[in-house]
């Protein structure tokens, strides 16, 4: 991991991969994950080579005396986010908070929140609940409580209805 902001709790599986990328609490990243690994300019520019637009020698040297293209974009990943092994996060995307990216997908574009994600390019799936639970979620925001209040409802937080009943 290389400039990442990792939240309470999350964690990383092994042999991935993160880069400038800000990650929320609670979230479980699996294996061989690779997220925010750069980018190259695909218009404009005669070459896509970082040898034309950047100063940090990838091949060893450079043509440019300064940067001539932001090369990393930062990626978001919100709260309570799963993504599934072998993923990969192209730089810029948002994952919204209790979002699940599918095993092997390429996500291109941002993810909305509660959303079930997959595939090459990533697309979405399903919701995970309808829009009023996912609004109140949204809302309850469990995951910047305080430790305490979180583990006094653990056994809430297998039934999802349960869990949003006992806050009303």
């Amino acid at each position: 991991m290389v400039n990442v902001d990792l939240g309470d709790f999350t964690y990383v599986a092994d042999h991935s991969n993160i880069s400038h990328a800000k990650i929320g609490k609670f979230s479980s990243i699996s294996q061989h994950v690779n997220v925010g690994l750069g980018v190259h300019p695909s218009r404009m520019f005669v070459s896509t080579h970082p040898a034309f637009y950047s100063i940090l020698k990838q091949c060893g040297t450079t043509f440019v005396n300064g940067s001539k293209f932001n090369e990393r974009i930062p990626v978001e990943i919100g709260n309570d986010v799963w993504i599934g092994a072998c993923s990969i996060i192209l730089d810029g995307v948002k994952i919204g908070d209790g979002a699940i990216v599918a095993a092997g997908s390429v996500v291109v574009k941002d993810v909305p929140p509660y959303s079930v994600v997959g595939g090459v390019p990533a697309k979405l799936i399903r919701y995970r609940f309808d829009e009023k639970t996912i609004n109140k979620l949204i809302l309850l925001k469990w995951w910047d409580k305080d430790i305490n209040w979180i583990k006094e409802r653990s056994d809430l937080f297998c039934n999802t209805n349960d869990f949003l009943e006992k806050e009303q």
